[in-house]
């Protein structure tokens, strides 16, 4: 029986990607190097800014560290979060609104700090809709590691078995598959997913979802 639902945020809930890859875009210039926004959600969508760096200095080998390079990103993602803030995904906050009307525990699970993400739940309001929230500060390993997703489920005192996951990206998938959890993906018009890369549902919107969620607790609910 469902107790729990886990959200990831960028991608999912907020429409936030653009403002990622303008940040390092800005970060990768002074360098000489660029990316296309197609490369850019192919391959690091859902990946943590640690993770990104990293990449980024290997495949392009610049000569800067990995923590100093991600400093800058995050320190400039900020700066354009001061005249940008992402807007959310379509249907995101009515699906946020259901979901508190069940008795259904929910968290967010996010490989962004708590600095890029609490400047965005504060402009929504949507402080109140998670019991906890699990940014990359949380946790010593970033998704797609497990870690993310079982901290929530400690934290939400609930069984892997009985918590879902929204996931819009490979990354979280592994990551809340690998914890236990049942994942349920929604592609956007940024993301395409295999098959064979750990959902159990696929949904092409969250008014999808929205609606999956509301049998599925009304059917509990009816036993």
């Amino acid at each position: 029986m469902v107790r729990a639902i886990c959200f990831d945020f960028d991608g999912t809930l907020v429409d936030s990607e653009h403002l990622h890859y303008a940040a390092w875009q800005a970060e990768l210039q002074p360098f000489g190097c660029s990316l296309t926004k197609k490369h850019y959600m192919a391959t690091f969508s859902g990946v943590s800014t640690f993770a990104t760096a990293e990449i980024l200095i290997r495949d392009y080998q610049l000569p800067i560290a990995t923590e100093q390079l991600m400093k800058q990103k995050t320190a400039r993602f900020l700066t354009l979060l001061q005249t940008e803030l992402p807007v959310p995904m379509p249907g995101a906050e009515a699906l946020l609104k259901d979901i508190q009307q069940t008795e259904l525990a929910v968290a967010l699970v996010t490989g962004s700090y708590r600095r890029e993400i609490m400047p965005v739940l504060e402009n929504l309001g949507w402080q109140g809709y998670f019991s906890t929230i699990i940014t990359r500060d949380d946790v010593q390993h970033a998704k797609p590691h497990p870690e993310p997703y079982l901290t929530a489920l400690a934290r939400l005192n609930v069984a892997a078995a009985a918590c879902f996951a929204l996931e819009d990206s490979a990354t979280g998938i592994q990551s809340a598959h690998d914890a236990g959890l049942t994942v349920l993906a929604v592609t956007t018009e940024h993301t395409t997913l295999p098959a064979d890369s750990g959902y159990s549902l696929l949904f092409h919107s969250l008014p999808e979802v929205g609606e999956y969620v509301g049998k599925l607790v009304s059917s509990r609910d009816n036993q």
